[in-house]
């Protein structure tokens, strides 16, 4: 599936807020290519937060404390226009989709639980 780096980041994102709770039980098929989806996305939003990192460190400064890049007003610009090319890029990821069928009658997911895994549904 051909998506861009924001889509990827946003729907890891939401897979880690949605799924937090180990406790609920996932019909089998369901279960299985959610945690593969979510393995595969994981590891490019963990790619792309590096290359993020990058250009704030390029275009910043570290803060006394460690723990963010302060960039200056006159870099501000070239910086966010290197984070929006990088958020606009396209790759093919490779989705595991599960059909609407898979879902049992009794299964109850919350709202954001489903919003997260609706890329995944035929």
């Amino acid at each position: 599936m051909l998506m861009k780096n924001s889509e990827i980041y946003n729907y890891a994102q939401a897979l880690i807020e949605a799924f937090q709770d180990n406790t609920q039980r996932l019909p089998v098929k369901i279960n299985f290519y959610l945690q593969k989806n979510k393995r595969v996305l994981l590891d490019l939003s963990q790619d792309i937060e590096h290359s993020r990192m990058d250009i704030a460190q390029n275009y910043g400064t570290l803060t006394e404390d460690g723990t963010a890049y302060n960039i200056s007003d006159e870099n501000i610009s070239a910086a966010n226009n290197e984070i929006t090319e990088l958020f606009n890029i396209e790759q093919d990821v490779p989705i595991y989709k599960v059909s609407i069928d898979s879902f049992s009658d009794d299964l109850t997911l919350t709202t954001a639980q489903m919003e997260a895994i609706m890329f995944m549904i035929d």
